[in-house]
């Protein structure tokens, strides 16, 4: 046999195999043996390069980093679904259903209409786009009508074929299979683990790192997370041949292509919601997270005579499943110290099982809601649920299951790291330390200022600052920018290798070019937040400038409406600065502040503000440059945060509510009440590649 027939068969039996368990479920080898083969298939195609071709097995592990992702449109707009959590509003669709397909002036009858119910996969929607049965483009869905090109990650995951499977169905020229990426539990608990060793932040969700790592620059990275995917629609098809949703899933399964078989077609509403309640029963037995049941028409000419709204198709609706509850027993209280000295209650449960994982602690909030709203005593039975599937909180006690030896939760009278007193604010729920040299306040606060949204240092999360505090290394946010002096002593500490320190100390080096917002922003001062550093960073030159600053400069800086007057009330003899002004103007003026600033200037901190960069751009920054700009709905590219950043570094005001005063709404998918009064307004809205496309001209 020559070499090129023993690539050909080699790529036939590894995608063969590749098919038997990722689509059908029947895996015929080992892992072990799977992997020969394919080693087998590299070597050759190392001696042979010439016989190396773009849909080779071997083609998946990840080639050059990616600088940036390209913008694409999608042939058919990619849109959201509505989604309901009743059960009457899953009938209320039904019946519409009907009416909309109403033929001869009478309903249709239950037999003129199918639906197909399959499970909503709790992951990232994507299109693949086949030409010639080759994978040529893999893109997120964006806004729905343009997203990011991720082929190059994609690529990686072997789930989905670089070339279809010839089957008895013709493969049509041009085939788009919209779908959904997503994560295992297994791995994406594995992956937490691995990060958490590595002192970095868990992954909240399995969805969450399933976008992280779909934004990934290195392909090679993306294929060491195992990511699965399942096809749930279409976009273009050239030629169209199918009739029903059905008959195009059971297509794509043939090419190749996994679909979900959990799936269940429909007579009537009683069957849907028979299946949804069956279901519900099931989900968390499987080994990834569903959230939900999409319900479809299954005819496509149906779908047509309904058609679309806006923003979503009249023939789907999703239902989503309520948050998983148990019942369990609250065995103690105990109390946390947060970075600004404020103490929160953790309820210590008696372990049980809630959504996939045990729980044994939840958050309580404050004294007031373990008295006033949950009148909630120790070794009382108390229901629990994680909010959006995952953050367990306490719903309510079983006030008939109270024993005679519950007794009342006391708050603590001295702080339970540093033993000071505990004081309460007449106008605070909360309770706090105030001992500025609290251990556990510091701890905190070197989370806060390492954490993505401030100094962004990566590989200093929680476990690594608890350490580095342990070990003595950790006592001020200076002694940060210090660790690069004992890398030997870093060395010497558990789970600290050559390349775990390599980053730490990289991170820390990066972080310094962060700005005055994001240090500001890091400091953890009382009522200084993310915003309120963002526009006294577009305002101050650096931070000099803003110590100088008296309380009206910066109640100036920070006003919002009318600044005449504004003005005019500060001109007023009984002016009193707001609290964010004091509390910054204290933090600058005391002796532990400046000692903090003078610390970090000396390491190399750049606590330059914006606004001289701002107006240096001229008429580049003329897009949003004294633009009052609201957000609304969910954003592929962008968290919130990094974006209000940058979008009041280029001179906007960024606010949460839409109003007359309101220059602009950037809408991203699921934008809701704000987009809908903003057209009533006539305000101007961006999708986010209108966004994309201006932010581009900033560079």
């Amino acid at each position: 046999m020559s070499p090129a027939q023993r690539i050909a068969k080699l790529r036939a039996d590894i995608e063969r195999h590749t098919r038997l368990y990722y689509v059908e479920n029947k895996p015929e080898i080992s892992d072990q043996d799977f992997d020969r083969l394919l080693r087998e298939l590299q070597d050759l195609e190392t001696l042979h390069p010439e016989l190396i071709t773009p849909d080779s097995p071997t083609q998946r592990v990840g080639g050059e980093p990616i600088d940036e992702f390209a913008t694409v449109t999608h042939a058919r707009p990619m849109m959201s679904i509505d989604n309901t959590y009743d059960r009457g509003e899953i009938h209320a669709w039904y019946e519409r259903v009907l009416r909309g397909l109403e033929e001869g002036g009478s309903l249709l009858t239950q037999k003129q209409a199918v639906y197909v119910a399959e499970p909503k996969v709790d992951g990232i929607a994507v299109s693949l786009r086949y030409e010639g049965g080759r994978l040529v483009l893999a893109a997120t869905r964006g806004d729905g009508q343009r997203g990011d090109d991720i082929t190059a990650n994609v690529r990686t995951i072997k789930a989905i074929p670089l070339r279809l499977h010839e089957s008895k169905t013709p493969i049509p020229e041009v085939l788009e299979v919209r779908g959904e990426i997503f994560m295992t539990t297994p791995v994406f608990e594995q992956i937490n683990q691995q990060r958490a060793a590595a002192g970095e932040e868990p992954f909240a969700n399995p969805r969450n790192a399933t976008g992280g790592t779909l934004k990934q620059h290195e392909p090679k990275v993306v294929a060491q997370r195992k990511l699965r995917f399942l096809a749930h629609g279409r976009g273009e098809v050239q030629p169209e041949p199918f009739e029903t949703y059905s008959q195009f899933m059971s297509a794509v399964r043939s090419w190749g292509l996994p679909t979900n078989p959990l799936t269940r077609t429909c007579r009537d509403f009683a069957e849907v919601w028979t299946f949804i309640e069956e279901f519900e029963t099931q989900r968390d037995t499987l080994p990834y997270w569903v959230d939900g049941i999409v319900v479809k028409v299954d005819r496509y000419d149906q779908q047509d005579r309904l058609g679309v709204t806006s923003k979503s198709p009249r023939w789907c609706i999703a239902y989503k499943y309520a948050a998983e509850q148990a019942t369990t027993i609250l065995l103690e209280v105990k109390w946390q110290v947060g970075k600004g000295g404020s103490l929160t209650p953790v309820a210590q449960l008696e372990p049980v099982q809630l959504a996939g994982t045990t729980v044994k602690r939840a958050s309580l909030h404050n004294i007031d809601e373990i008295r006033e709203r949950l009148d909630l005593r120790l070794s009382d039975t108390v229901v629990i649920e994680k909010a959006g599937e995952i953050i367990p909180k306490v719903v309510r006690v079983i006030t008939e299951k109270r024993t005679p030896d519950a007794r009342p939760i006391e708050p603590p009278t001295r702080c339970p790291s540093c033993g000071e007193p505990v004081t309460q604010q007449q106008d605070e729920v909360a309770l706090r330390c105030t001992n500025p040299s609290c251990p556990a306040q510091l701890r905190e606060r070197l989370i806060w200022f390492a954490s993505r949204n401030q100094m962004d240092i990566d590989g200093l999360g929680r476990k690594s600052v608890d350490q580095l505090c342990d070990a003595g290394l950790l006592g001020s946010f200076a002694d940060i920018y210090q660790l690069k002096n004992k890398r030997d002593t870093l060395l010497s500490l558990e789970r600290m290798g050559e390349k775990t320190v390599d980053n730490l100390l990289k991170g820390i080096e990066e972080s310094k070019s962060r700005g005055l917002a994001r240090v500001l922003a890091g400091l953890g001062i009382p009522h200084v937040g993310n915003t309120a550093a963002r526009v006294l960073a577009q305002h101050f030159a650096d931070i000099d400038a803003l110590t100088a600053a008296d309380f009206r400069e910066i109640d100036l800086a920070l006003a919002t409406g009318d600044l005449d007057v504004k003005k005019k009330e500060m001109a007023k003899a009984n002016y009193e600065p707001g609290t964010t002004t004091r509390s910054l103007r204290d933090f600058l003026s005391s002796q532990a502040g400046q000692r903090t600033i003078a610390d970090l200037r000396k390491a190399g901190v750049n606590m330059k503000g914006r606004a001289a960069a701002t107006s240096s751009k001229g008429d580049a920054a003329s897009a949003f440059a004294g633009k009052t700009v609201v957000l609304t709905g969910t954003l592929e590219n962008f968290d919130r945060s990094t974006l209000t950043e940058m979008l009041t570094s280029l001179g906007a005001k960024v606010s949460g509510s839409v109003s007359g005063k309101t220059d602009l709404v950037i809408a991203g998918d699921e934008a809701g009440s704000k987009l809908d009064k903003a057209k009533e307004l006539g305000i101007t809205v961006w999708g986010e590649q209108e966004l994309l496309t201006h932010l581009k001209k900033q560079e």
